[in-house]
């Protein structure tokens, strides 16, 4: 397959036609792209939530999701994919029983990323179940 010089500044990387980018420059250019949105992020107070033992330990509510429930559930049967995010049924949008006592359902990154955010921001930052 033919390839093309890495796409940053003085990279003389060759890559696949199709693909911007090296591996080390991918990297970096993603990091990049996504900082202001990280910084918008950062600044909401319940961010937090997401780092404590809670949640994120060994025997936190993320994990216990995940044991329970391995498999995406909004992938196609055919194709379940290991989930790797344990998401809130309803957006807690900061409440805090929510969150903590709220429905949970085990997702793959890709329908977390696509299809839920779709559906939440459909139903207008969603106080619905999503049902994509």
């Amino acid at each position: 397959m033919p390839k093309k010089p890495c796409a940053h500044p003085g990279c003389s990387r060759l890559v696949d036609l199709g693909s911007a980018y090296c591996e080390a420059h991918a990297v970096q250019n993603k990091r990049d792209r996504d900082r202001p949105a990280d910084a918008k992020r950062a600044s909401i107070p319940y961010r937090k939530w997401y780092k404590r033992k809670a949640w994120c330990g060994p025997n936190g509510r993320r994990a216990r999701q995940l044991a329970a429930e391995p498999l995406c559930v909004m992938c196609p049967e055919h194709s379940k994919r290991l989930a790797t995010i344990a998401d809130h049924v309803v957006p807690h949008n900061g409440d805090h029983g929510l969150f903590w006592f709220g429905e949970l359902q085990s997702l793959c990154k890709s329908c977390h990323d696509t299809k839920k955010q779709r559906a939440e921001r459909r139903a207008g930052g969603g106080d619905q179940k999503s049902t994509a």
